[in-house]
């Protein structure tokens, strides 16, 4: 990755995990739990805490090569974007995944995004949609029975299903 890239990359990942940090605060914590110092924030957060860690190692390798970079070596969002199409999607992916959880529930949100985010990862010449289809219907109720009856974590529903 280009000095650059890695800059304006750590960036977007520290505004990300600080956005989710915050938004972890707001998971309902069950009273038996309040007061206890592991809760169902303490993972996310730590997520989020990690997350900006890395977001900070990608800054500083920015900043301490950016002396190194050459001036011919001029911004275009567009190349940008071309090349980072891969994290962009994951990004859109995340974000359509957030938005419909609460609406259409864990399991038909998670079949979607993993879905989705097979496809983006696999080889432009090897594509198959019949094996990212079987991977995310596997995977996400293989999560959803693991959570919601082997570690009894309660994990949305949706509103169409209520």
């Amino acid at each position: 990755m280009s000095k650059r890239n890695d800059l304006i990359t750590g960036i977007v990942i520290a505004v990300f995990s600080l956005w989710y940090y915050f938004e972890a605060s707001n998971i309902r914590v069950m009273k038996a739990f309040s007061k206890s110092a592991v809760n169902s924030t303490s993972m996310p957060k730590i997520w989020a805490i990690c997350m900006l860690l890395l977001a900070i190692a990608l800054i500083v390798r920015g900043l301490r090569n950016k002396e190194k970079t050459e001036k011919s070596d001029s911004f275009s969002l567009s190349a940008w974007f071309n090349k980072n199409l891969e994290v962009v999607e994951t990004f859109g992916a995340l974000l359509i995944y957030i938005a419909i959880m609460n609406f259409v529930g864990f399991i038909i949100a998670s079949i979607f995004y993993i879905f989705v985010q097979t496809l983006i990862l696999m080889p432009k010449g090897e594509k198959s949609y019949v094996k990212a289809g079987v991977i995310a219907v596997i995977f996400s109720v293989a999560t959803y029975y693991i959570f919601v009856y082997w570690l009894a974590v309660l994990l949305p529903v949706g509103a169409i299903f209520e």
